[in-house]
């Protein structure tokens, strides 16, 4: 089973919030025995991309619009991400 795009984020951004070597391996083998719901999961990562660049300086709009881009989603589907589900976070 190949991984996606948003997968892969989550597994790259899991591994920044805790370097331990096995946590990238944990995540992913996870997400392959189908633990992970997919759709929090593309939720999440699409939240924290907008949020990274919104922290590092973007504009939020731009920041969004540069998400529909980086994950090949449309502008609504990130809109949604970021209003409709506010209780799925890192933090």
């Amino acid at each position: 089973m190949d991984m996606n795009v948003y997968e892969k984020q989550l597994i790259d951004s899991v591994s920044k919030l805790s370097p331990d070597s096995c946590t990238a391996g944990l995540v992913e083998m996870l997400i392959r025995m189908g633990v992970v719901d997919s759709t929090r999961c593309k939720v999440l990562v699409v939240r924290e991309y907008v949020n990274d660049l919104v922290k590092r300086g973007s504009g939020k709009v731009d920041a969004m619009y540069s998400a529909a881009e980086r994950f090949y989603c449309s502008y609504e589907y990130v809109r949604k991400c970021m209003y409709y589900y506010k209780e799925v976070n890192f933090s």
